[in-house]
């Protein structure tokens, strides 16, 4: 059975004091290409500039995925769209211009430890717009049922259309835990026919990722949500990429490829062949 593995290499608050992630475009082009050897099916990004600070900038985004491409053409790629720096969303969407395979769309708003991420409904809504017209598919985030309701409810009102890719992501300390109560209660909420990935924060990622190849589709893996392998042991994304792989091979489990994820509907709508212009 195939299973998706989404890599999530870097995200808002890894630095290279907090962690072994990659920051500037030239480290996440050769992690992503380090990882694609091992085995993923697409790639979750997050931009630096040239400082290692957090950006929407249209031109970062472009180095980054040109020198995957160059190397990984096939691979199926996703940009962030986040609120957690830039509330403006002419800003968080300029990215969408680059026609990317996937984009980010958080469900709600939601509190961590320090900041929040603002996705108020209009906003969710406009986001969703504009990906339409890039042809940009929506790759859903959720972190506990209520987020599923509005997946669920935006289906019903024709608003979102399958096929849908969901990360489910579990461990944030104002939403879903990893407790089997809840994880059911997600799973019994699931849209029929969505490819569902399971995430989890810090030391909810493995729990995570093992609910998503017995129960859902795949796993979202990463220094983005967990920065230790074993304790408060850094590690890389290919140790966890490593281990994970390992895991599956264990339960039976291949890694499905970008091109078999993207015949299913998940590359880009007005892209056969996905080029930067």
């Amino acid at each position: 059975m195939k299973k998706i593995i989404n890599l999530c290499p870097t995200g808002t608050q890894t630095t290279k004091e907090n962690s072994l992630a990659p920051i500037y475009f030239n480290e996440i082009i050769d992690d992503v290409l380090s990882c694609y050897e091992v085995g993923i099916t697409l790639v979750h990004l997050h931009a630096r500039d040239i400082k290692g600070n957090n950006t929407y900038k249209r031109e970062v985004y472009q180095k980054i995925i040109d020198g995957i491409k160059e190397n990984a053409p096939d691979l199926v790629v996703g940009v962030s769209l986040s609120g957690r720096f830039y509330s403006d969303k002419v800003l968080r969407a300029e990215v969408l211009s680059l026609q990317p395979d996937l984009a980010s769309l958080t469900m709600s708003s939601l509190n961590f430890p320090k900041s929040a991420s603002i996705n108020d409904p209009d906003t969710i809504l406009w986001l969703i717009d504009e990906m339409n017209k890039y042809g940009v598919n929506p790759e859903i985030e959720c972190f506990d049922s209520g987020m599923l309701n509005f997946v669920n409810y935006l289906l019903r009102k024709n608003v979102l259309a399958a096929p849908l890719y969901i990360n489910v992501i579990l461990g944030n300390l104002f939403n879903a835990g990893t407790d089997i109560s809840t994880v059911a209660s997600i799973i019994n909420n699931l849209p029929k026919g969505a490819k569902v990935c399971f995430g989890g924060i810090g030391q909810a990622q493995m729990k995570a990722n093992v609910f998503g190849l017995l129960e859902a589709d795949g796993v979202r893996i990463g220094l983005e949500d967990n920065l230790y392998y074993e304790g408060k042991e850094k590690t890389t994304n290919t140790l966890l990429l490593s281990r994970i792989s390992r895991i599956m091979k264990n339960f039976g489990y291949s890694c499905m490829s970008s091109s078999e994820f993207r015949s299913l509907g998940y590359g880009n709508r007005k892209t056969t062949n996905f080029r930067v212009k």
